[in-house]
């Protein structure tokens, strides 16, 4: 077998994996593949798109049309960054959504893992999902919140209780009468789906 070949049974075995089995597994089990794993995933299928796309260009065939598509967005991407701020923003969420790193996680214990939400390069801040690891493949999503303030995630603490998630942790806020800052502790409660 050549390159070649290897390559595409890579390409669409990835594409089968991303697609299908983690629709199924998240529409019937309520779980999907772990960020970690399809980031791997997104990786292989990405990479050996841009280098199937060399090999077909040249003599040019139909299916260097579908893998020149992995290969020139960005190029088009950081051409329309350059030509409009705004555009090049939109299309490179676009991108980053499909293609993007996997979530920054902010707190984990053997139970649970607190991440950052991906929503794009103009998109709000401060949104976090909370997710409950299985059998190290898999990961279910619990419940997303969004906190305005600046979350110190090493001070905080996470529980969870029987349908929620308990939050504790501490606000600085400033306080115009006084002019001064007053710490508060605080508590979230965040359902769980």
């Amino acid at each position: 077998m050549n390159f070649k070949k290897i390559l595409l049974r890579i390409h669409l075995g990835t594409l089968i994996i991303l697609l299908f089995s983690n629709i199924i597994f998240n529409i019937v089990f309520d779980v999907s593949l772990s960020s970690n794993l399809r980031f791997a995933l997104k990786i292989l299928f990405y990479v050996s798109a841009c280098i199937l796309f060399f090999y077909y260009v040249k003599p040019f065939k139909k299916k260097a049309l579908y893998f020149g598509f992995y290969t020139l967005s960005p190029i088009f991407i950081f051409l329309s960054w350059l030509a409009d701020g705004i555009f090049g923003g939109l299309l490179a969420s676009v991108f980053l959504f499909f293609f993007g790193l996997p979530n920054d996680v902010k707190f984990a214990n053997d139970q649970i893992e607190v991440k950052t939400k991906f929503q794009g390069f103009l998109g709000s801040c401060c949104t976090y999902e909370v997710i409950e690891k299985k059998c190290f493949l898999f990961e279910k999503k619990l419940a997303e919140f969004k906190i305005e303030e600046g979350l110190d995630f090493n001070k905080s603490t996470f529980e969870i209780q029987k349908n929620k998630v308990k939050i504790r942790y501490t606000l600085e806020d400033y306080d115009m009468k006084e002019n001064h800052y007053v710490t508060k502790d605080t508590v979230v409660y965040v359902l769980l789906k």
